[in-house]
């Protein structure tokens, strides 16, 4: 069975799916929707497919079975929603959307259409995810009850340190910073390992120290054009923002999203009541006989392996990234598929419970963040 696919998106993110798609076998990128016509035509013609100015045109003329849906934060929802109406399936950029309240109404949509949502995380199929869950599943970290984890740059704003647009800065379209933008990565990963409980409660603190950063003793002769670009960008979301989440089984998750911190990154983190693990790069921490083991795993002589086996024994067959699974999901031809949809939706009570709470000086129940939550999608 070939999947028809419908890019909605025709930007960077856009074209980034549809050149995955293209090489996931039983996938067929057969519509790109934009606004932009011009950059819509662009990216249909790499893939033969048609083109529409109009996503609800497309959902109503071009057959397709699943939507990618590659625009703004706060364009999720409007386009997500007339997919599964449409019966579509969806599949969003991260994250999955600007507001908890946006992403669970999402979640609501495809769960009453009867269709999958997924969303864009490249963590859940890493080498180090793998073999994490792997021996999370065999039992060798026992009850795993504590995940930290980190994504911090030292310099690295969107657009303002040179790369991306600025829609990545500005509330009105993303909805917040590093937070929601990279934090998503980590939350989605760590509460895969640690069984995605729901959330109870979750405190936080978000950090912008844009002018200090930049200041002329830092950045010298340069400093003009950081300013311009701050301007232009329209720049109002948080540098850096840190949290901690306790979820119903008692586990406990803590986060550190960076664009811009005067510290190191740090490998996440996972510890359970027999053993515990860091990711990148890849140690088990245990005990044996006694003694204090730390234990490192080759994660790529198992991959080649791995590709050998489902190969024909000279040439390995490729692992399974996010799109060639939620390709195999979508058709049923996944054995056990992660569920993406869940775990971006918890990250969002999460994040947002990170802004939330910086506003309201004191922990949040998670009731008290889905009250609080407001959607911010834009009417299409």
């Amino acid at each position: 069975m070939s999947v028809a696919i419908g890019v909605v998106g025709a930007g960077n993110r856009g074209q980034a799916h549809a050149d995955a798609y293209s090489e996931v076998d039983g996938a067929d990128v057969v519509a790109v929707a934009d606004i932009d016509e011009e950059a819509a035509a662009a990216l249909a013609d790499e893939h033969g497919a048609s083109v529409y100015g109009d996503f609800r045109e497309m959902l109503g003329d071009a057959g397709v079975d699943a939507v990618s849906v590659c625009v703004h934060n706060n364009l999720h929802r409007p386009v997500a929603e007339a997919a599964a109406d449409a019966g579509a399936h969806i599949f969003t950029e991260k994250p999955m959307a600007a507001t908890y309240a946006d992403a669970k109404a999402m979640a609501d949509a495809a769960a009453d259409a009867g269709v999958e949502i997924g969303v864009q995380n490249y963590e859940l199929f890493s080498a180090e995810t793998t073999a994490a869950r792997r021996l999370v599943d065999d039992g060798e970290l026992g009850d795993p009850y504590y995940a930290r984890g980190v994504y911090s740059r030292r310099r690295g704003r969107p657009y303002v340190d040179g790369y991306g647009t600025p829609g990545f800065v500005s509330k009105e379209s993303a909805g917040g910073g590093p937070v929601i933008d990279i934090g998503t990565y980590v939350l989605g990963q760590l509460l895969y390992l640690l069984g995605n409980a729901p959330v109870e409660r979750v405190g936080g603190a978000t950090f912008e120290r844009t002018e200090d950063s930049y200041d002329e003793s830092l950045v010298g002769p340069n400093r003009e054009t950081y300013t311009e670009r701050l301007e232009e960008s329209g720049y109002d979301v948080e540098d850096a923002g840190v949290g901690t989440a306790h979820l119903a089984d008692g586990s406990v998750v803590e986060l550190r999203a960076a664009w811009h911190m005067f510290l190191p990154d740090r490998p996440s983190v996972v510890a359970g009541s027999q053993g515990g693990l860091q990711l990148d790069p890849f140690e088990f921490y245990t005990t044996t006989g006694d003694y204090e083991a730390t234990v490192s795993l080759d994660l790529d002589e198992y991959e080649r392996r791995q590709g050998l086996i489902a190969g024909d024994g000279y040439e390995t067959a490729e692992t399974s990234d996010q799109f060639a699974h939620w390709v195999e999901t979508v058709a049923g031809d996944a054995a056990d598929p992660v569920p993406t949809g869940e775990l971006a939706l918890n990250s969002m009570r999460i994040m947002e419970g990170i802004y939330r709470s910086q506003e309201a000086g004191r922990e949040l129940t998670a009731e008290e963040i889905a009250e609080r939550s407001e959607s911010t999608a834009v009417e299409l």
